[in-house]
């Protein structure tokens, strides 16, 4: 008898079953070892294939997901009598199917970020994923290729990507616990989805705000990669987690030059707390070492740029008992022509949006403009409209309700998504 197992690549859903059932279903997925689960036994009834039409809610989510787990749990089974080049099961359903006096089998093509669990037994091959896809098998005779065989792996709810996405959004906003379901199925369903970076951070962000350190830890693992796709705020929350959870992550040596304050915050947080310091950690400790708070040069300068403002800067430091002055603009300038970034910006906001949005990113890295930051974070979006990238301009407005879930921006913006 020969007996083949094969377990790919894994993603953050890792555990399922032995947990509590009151818990949220979001541990799901990964492929544990089930007692008996090599052998072939009776064929336990299964649906007829067919996909449900089905809304996208977090009743909905749960469902599925319960009827997945239950898969998985009862090891249920669809077999197959014929041999046959192309296969269909379900999420979480082992697929089993006899082979053609084959006597080795290899999974050689795979999505992204999936894995799998395959037996090959007495002839018959037991395949199972939970996560939806094409998966093909390569089979082989005395070590040569003989054929390849094409199993798609399809979910029995037809909820759409978009659907599920914005299901994880709004538990997002209201800080529900749905949210942890929501983002299980959405890796299950979409393992390559359009929206995964975004998925992953919400994950990691909620995480981080219910101060969840085994959430924290397997958000972490999901975002780690894409490190510097994500913006400077995003960066300094997956750098706090970092912290909190005691990982270390690969930071890129462009991020240890940023000016952006929230982001310089994280990372001296960060480099502070791990035990190992590579070159980038020392030479951005002793940077920061010789930084230091306003000081009398600071604050020269300061009133210097305030004449050119035409503006009255407030007193830094002052010990005289007087009331400093309101400032009127904050912003700083560039070194060319004397204008802010913002205001660069919001002259080619009609006319040219790319430039519109360059400028808008260096005013929100070097610029002091808390107050106008959720208007920059609509605008940023608006040109990516005009421009039709879509994915930066969902970027953006997730980052305006994330940040300002209150503002009239908020409000402006649900315009553009339709």
């Amino acid at each position: 008898m020969i007996v083949a197992g094969i377990l790919v690549g894994c993603t953050n859903i890792d555990n399922l079953g032995g947990k509590k059932d009151s818990g949220p279903i979001r541990e799901i997925g990964g492929e544990p070892q089930i007692p008996g689960e090599t052998k072939i036994v009776e064929n336990v009834p299964v649906d007829d294939g067919k996909v449900v039409n089905k809304e996208a809610n977090n009743e909905n989510i749960k469902e599925y997901l319960s009827i997945v787990k239950g898969n998985l749990k009862g090891s249920v089974k669809k077999v197959e009598d014929s041999v046959e080049n192309n296969y269909t099961v379900g999420l979480g359903e082992t697929l089993v199917f006899p082979l053609d006096n084959e006597r080795a089998i290899k999974l050689t093509a795979s999505p992204k970020n999936t894995n799998t669990k395959i037996n090959l037994s007495n002839g018959k091959v037991s395949f199972r994923s939970v996560y939806q896809g094409q998966y093909v098998l390569s089979t082989y005779v005395d070590g040569s290729l003989n054929r390849k065989i094409a199993i798609a792996v399809i979910a029995k709810y037809d909820f759409s990507e978009r659907e599920v996405y914005d299901v994880i959004m709004q538990n997002f906003e209201s800080k529900s616990k749905d949210l942890e379901n929501a983002v299980t199925l959405y890796k299950m369903m979409f393992p390559t989805g359009r929206y995964a970076k975004e998925v992953n951070y919400l994950f990691l962000k909620y995480a981080y705000d219910i101060k969840n350190t085994s959430l924290m830890s397997e958000a972490l693992a999901g975002v780690k990669n894409d490190f510097s796709s994500y913006s400077d705020s995003e960066k300094a929350t997956i750098l706090r987690v970092a912290k909190l959870t005691n990982k270390d992550i690969f930071v890129p040596s462009e991020t240890y030059k940023t000016s952006d304050s929230e982001l310089k915050s994280a990372l001296q947080e960060y480099v502070g707390n791990k035990g190992s310091l590579d070159k980038n950690d020392k030479v951005f400790i002793e940077k920061t070492k010789k930084e230091t708070p306003e000081t009398a040069n600071t604050v020269a300068r300061e009133k210097v740029r305030a004449v050119l403002d035409e503006t009255v800067l407030t007193k830094v430091g002052s010990t005289s008992g007087t009331s400093p002055k309101t400032v009127k603009n904050t912003t700083s300038k560039t070194e060319t022509n004397g204008e802010s970034f913002y205001d660069k910006a919001m002259k080619n906001l009609n006319s040219n949006p790319r430039v519109a949005i360059e400028n808008f990113k260096k005013s929100l890295s070097t610029e002091k403009i808390q107050d106008k930051k959720p208007e920059i974070y609509y605008n940023i979006a608006s040109s990516y409209a005009k421009l039709g990238n879509k994915v930066e301009v969902t970027k953006y407005l997730r980052l305006l309700k994330q940040e300002f879930p209150n503002s009239e921006w908020v409000k402006r913006s649900e315009a553009l998504t339709k």
